[in-house]
């Protein structure tokens, strides 16, 4: 950990606001400050400090601890045997508990509730004293987290990110797209290529599985924000029905479609979920919203919309034939549309070794693991088509 974090803090980018890593469970807030001797820091409610680079020494001032046993000594108290209702947990040991402005106590040597009038204290800052010269950086650790939302409006694609920090007002935040602990090994790629750029990073690094998205510099962290980072319009948005049967199957009656969505990434999109609108009767309303992992530019990215009855598909095998190495198997596959308007679908035929021998629809994309077979159906229509195809056993 404390290699990632030397790294990223030598790494020469020039930042004008605190450094904030927002990891999926926590959070590591970074601080470049000049020191010229001894220094004293208010550390943020909620942090901790986790080290100070380039600093001679430095150790925190410890928060002062409530003794319940002391604050009552002196006080006028009442015993009694039952606390009210509805009371706030204070502290479990020695057990306090807290109604309005009255305390209670338990005693375990009389096995009744001291009660008593109390006003706590504020509680001290703690701080952070540091001992050096020149630059250091302060780096800070708390619970933190972020999530990403999208909205798709027919071509129109926008994405908001749900931070939840406290403490920090303003800083730099880069979204890392994984827990903190689970993968550091993978982060310290990152961290290296942050060290050469030598000026602000472009939207994103990787390094395996891990992402770090760029956010930018966000005002009121404190308000656990909420921040558009995507507002694009796609250039193309294919819409079809979609159909997937493996090869082994047996015939099948009519079995529902599922309308799917399928677009180009404009740029590196972090993990999310996608909610998928619908003008209908003249309102858009969530038809669908799905789950997307971390999606690099330019890839696409399939979103099952909803189930449909509107257009199904029917599965007929003709003839089925075993050889020695493989088998050799006759579909009829029939495609209805009950819409009012045409619609087109795409039936993927799933195998090991596939090989289409023959096929009464044309312009099919055939793989060794899968065939794609695309056709457009008339409205209020139907239409079948057969194939012939070799798999492997």
């Amino acid at each position: 950990m404390r290699v990632f974090l030397l790294l990223l803090a030598t790494s020469g980018v020039a930042l004008s606001s605190p450094l904030l890593l927002l990891f999926q469970d926590q959070a590591v807030l970074m601080n470049d400050v000049s020191v010229d001797g001894t220094r004293t820091f208010s550390i943020p409610q909620g942090w901790d400090v986790m080290d100070v680079l380039g600093a001679s020494s430095w150790y925190t001032t410890p928060e002062k601890k409530t003794y319940w046993e002391d604050i009552v000594k002196g006080k006028a108290v009442e015993i009694v045997d039952e606390v009210p209702e509805s009371c706030e947990l204070v502290s479990l040991s020695p057990l306090v508990l807290k109604k309005g402005s009255k305390y209670y106590l338990y005693n375990t040597t009389l096995g009744k509730w001291l009660a008593f009038v109390y006003r706590e204290p504020e509680k001290a800052e703690k701080k952070l004293v540091v001992e050096g010269q020149g630059e250091i950086t302060i780096l800070l650790h708390s619970d933190g987290s972020w999530r990403a939302e999208y909205y798709l409006h027919d071509n129109l694609l926008m994405g908001n990110v749900f931070l939840s920090i406290s403490g920090v007002k303003n800083a730099e935040v880069f979204l890392v797209s994984s827990p903190l602990e689970e993968n550091v090994e993978k982060v310290f790629s990152i961290s290296r290529a942050l060290e050469a750029s030598q000026e602000l990073p472009p939207e994103s690094f990787e390094a395996e599985e891990v992402k770090v998205y760029h956010l930018g510099e966000v005002e009121n962290l404190d308000r656990s924000p909420t921040v558009e980072f995507i507002r694009v319009t796609l250039s193309k948005v294919n819409e079809y029905y979609l159909y997937e049967l493996n090869v082994n199957e047996k015939s099948f009656d009519y079995q529902m479609t599922t309308f799917t969505k399928e677009f180009k990434a404009p740029v590196d999109l972090p993990k999310g979920f996608v909610n998928i609108f619908s003008k209908i009767s003249g309102v858009y309303l969530i038809v669908g919203r799905t789950s997307i992992d971390d999606t690099p530019k330019d890839t696409n990215l399939k979103l099952p919309v909803t189930s449909s009855w509107d257009v199904r598909v029917k599965g007929d095998l003709l003839e089925e034939k075993k050889y020695k190495d493989f088998y050799e198997r006759s579909w009829r596959i029939i495609v209805q549309n009950l819409n009012e308007e045409k619609a087109k679908v795409k039936i993927i035929v799933r195998g090991r070794g596939l090989k289409i021998t023959s096929s009464s629809l044309e312009g099919y994309k055939a793989f060794s693991d899968h065939v794609v077979f695309e056709t457009t159906v008339p409205a209020s229509s139907e239409r079948e088509f057969e194939f012939t195809v070799r798999s492997r056993w």
